[in-house]
């Protein structure tokens, strides 16, 4: 590992060269590999074969390079990560780049992935990613993203070299500016990991299965590097443990052999000699001095055709003093196929199959409406660093996370991934004219996350990356990075305190069965009357309806002969899409806010309009513009009030 140590991780490094239009010396092609400013390009930089001008040499120039491991203390090996390079200046129009991973000796080392074959290619054998004809022309700001995966062995750290142009576009190479940056992320340390372990490390990150355990008692103790040992059919499975005294006398110990299934294959121990599978303790003792130990115990088992986890515990212990043994439990894994369901998301998931035997029972895919624009991207990466939770548990692998934008019929999904545990990039299309469907400029995303293990589909509210260019707004060609995603609880219910005697009633929850008679059920008992604003009532005792169904926005005047408690469950209807149309005179409004909210607020067009001649709660108290009087104050869920107006006119909330 120390000798892993001595190599760096070579440098990845970003070139901006332009293509070849009519009016700009550039390359169609891209850039051509062997000028990354790397070990083996000999350090050469665009400027190379472009010269700087000072008229060019911008403060307004600039370059950002973003990625995962902005947020780690290290790569990891095999691990793929999401680059980002913008190159950004409010006077010039063309950008491009070159990307290369090499090691110290100029070796190049890992692999480069196209996220984005648009804007992307690979050159140079696959050793280079650069910019395609489309992905040199930007006006002001270019952003440019791949995919690099590390290397499968420790060599050093990674160092990324960036070396930008930034072109005047006069059809020649003169008169360009070339910006230079380096950043380095830390290679990672294998080594023991586990604070459980006497030889734990917190210098190491990454577990390289050297940790050394120890079980103690007063007299003896047990030393392990591991309690699982696994093989295939036919296999012999071995575990060794090192047996310590820890009294100041020299003591005389046996072993024993417990299997705790009755269904465990061919298996023996060795102490001091090895016994037969038939044998459950040894014969004899062996002797240990004070502060000595032995290495001579082994665990044997044969692993056999069925494959699965065979526990045997393993006891130690000196002469006639068995009840104070000191026991370590190890676990034989035979390795195997296991037919049954494999899908963690399925009613029937079978933790120890391995091979899929098409059983899984699954819940439906979410009852989401897709859009079908094919218009402008908007990139958006989910890596497994960010944190995506659901009532504080992370999500599932096959869990659906969704991005929407809102129109009058609800929400349509115009991007979406099924989670696999895995980093990908989540495309989001744009307005499409033909379709007449997909995000439009600034619309904000709104996500969705489908509990495929509940059937359930959550609302959630997202955490951006601040390095990236944009946020949570559609822009074409946009890039945004997801930092971490929570469930919002949905709204499903309302309670009301309703007072003994008159009141006036609204409601913001709305479902399949909003009948007067139905909804005032539970109360029944204690209540006399309810009228609308058009003097139609739902009288009880003489179980009378000529209200029917309550309408959201409006309210309702009500009676009863006690305080009582309501409780009402369905759906919570948004308050932009119920506006409420008032007739000249009195009318009776619902509130539909969740919150309290102050009536000039509320009321604050009409007020504004000087259509409001009074507005009142169910105790009187009285909103008077004409004389600039307001007792009214709060306006609060549940209640209902009276409103005065001098036309016709519109309450939206």
């Amino acid at each position: 590992m120390n000798n892993w140590r001595s190599y760096i991780l070579g440098f990845l490094c970003i070139v901006i060269v332009f293509y070849e239009v009519p009016s700009s010396h550039t390359n169609a092609t891209g850039a051509p590999s062997g000028y990354s400013g790397s070990v083996s390009d000999l350090q050469n930089t665009c400027e190379t074969c472009h010269s700087n001008n000072i008229v060019n040499s911008l403060d307004s120039n600039h370059v950002l390079i973003s990625s995962e491991l902005d947020y780690l203390a290290h790569y990891n090996l095999g691990q793929s990560y999401f680059f980002a390079i913008t190159a950004s200046s409010f006077m010039l129009n063309k950008f491009g780049f070159q990307a290369c991973v090499e090691n110290e000796l100029g070796e190049k080392i890992g692999t480069l992935v196209i996220a984005d074959a648009i804007q992307t290619q690979l050159v140079g054998d696959g050793t280079y990613i650069t910019h395609t004809q489309s992905g040199s022309q930007a006006i002001g700001l270019s952003t440019w993203v791949f995919n690099w995966i590390a290397p499968l062995s420790q060599q050093g750290d990674a160092v990324l070299h960036t070396s930008v142009l930034f072109s005047n576009n006069d059809g020649t190479t003169q008169g360009d500016q070339v910006l230079y940056e380096s950043r380095t992320f830390a290679e990672p340390n294998f080594g023991c990991t586990d604070l459980e372990a006497f030889n734990f490390n917190p210098d190491n990150d990454l577990e390289d299965g050297s940790c050394l355990y120890s079980l103690n008692s007063e007299t003896l103790s047990l030393s392990f590097q591991n309690l699982i040992v696994s093989g295939s059919f036919g296999e012999e499975l071995e575990i060794q443990l090192n047996v310590h005294n820890t009294s100041d006398e020299s003591l005389l110990v046996q072993a024993s052999r417990m299997p705790t299934q009755q269904s465990t294959p061919t298996n023996w121990f060795c102490w001091g000699a090895c016994y037969t599978p038939s044998v459950s303790e040894s014969a004899s003792s062996l002797e240990i001095s004070s502060g000595s130990y032995l290495d001579e115990f082994s665990g044997h088992l044969i692993a056999g055709l069925n494959p699965g986890n065979y526990p045997i515990e393993y006891c130690f212990y000196t002469e006639n003093a068995i009840d104070d043994s000191i026991c370590a439990t190890v676990t034989y894994k035979v390795l195997g196929d296991v037919y049954g369901c494999i899908d963690p998301n399925a009613l029937n998931y079978n933790g120890s199959a391995t091979l899929d035997d098409l059983s899984c029972i699954l819940f439906p895919t979410p009852l989401w409406e897709f859009s079908e624009s094919y218009g402008g991207i908007h990139s958006i990466a989910l890596n497994t660093d960010a944190v995506i939770t659901i009532n504080d548990s992370n999500i599932s692998v096959g869990d659906w996370i969704g991005v929407f934008y809102e129109t009058d019929s609800g929400l349509v999904c115009a991007g979406y991934t099924l989670w696999l545990g895995e980093n990908v990039n989540l495309t989001v299309h744009g307005f499409d004219p033909e379709s007449e469907q997909g995000f439009l400029l600034n619309d904000e995303f709104i996500w969705q996350v489908w509990d495929a293990s509940e059937g359930v589909s959550w609302p959630m509210i997202a955490t951006y990356s601040p390095l990236q260019p944009n946020n949570q707004y559609f822009q074409i060609d946009g890039f945004s990075s997801i930092l971490a995603m929570s469930n919002i609880n949905p709204i499903s219910s309302q309670d009301f305190d309703i007072p003994n005697g008159w009141s006036i009633f609204s409601t913001y929850i709305s479902n399949l069965d909003m009948n007067a008679m139905t909804l005032f059920e539970p109360i029944v008992d204690d209540l006399i009357i309810v009228k609308n604003n058009n003097g139609e009532a739902y009288i009880v005792e003489y179980q009378f309806n000529a209200i029917g169904d309550f309408v959201n926005g409006q309210g309702y005047l009500m009676k009863t002969s006690l305080a009582v408690n309501l409780v009402f469950n369905g759906d919570y209807v948004k308050p932009i899409q119920f506006p409420i149309s008032l007739q000249e005179g009195w009318n009776m409004v619902g509130y539909l806010y969740t919150e309290s909210v102050h009536s000039a607020i509320v009321f604050e067009e009409l007020l504004d309009q000087d259509l409001i001649q009074i507005a009142k709660d169910y105790q009187g108290n009285a909103l008077i513009p004409g004389w600039e009087y307001n007792g009214l104050g709060m306006m609060n869920p549940g209640e209902g009030y009276q409103l005065k107006v001098n036309q016709q006119a519109i309450l939206q909330y």
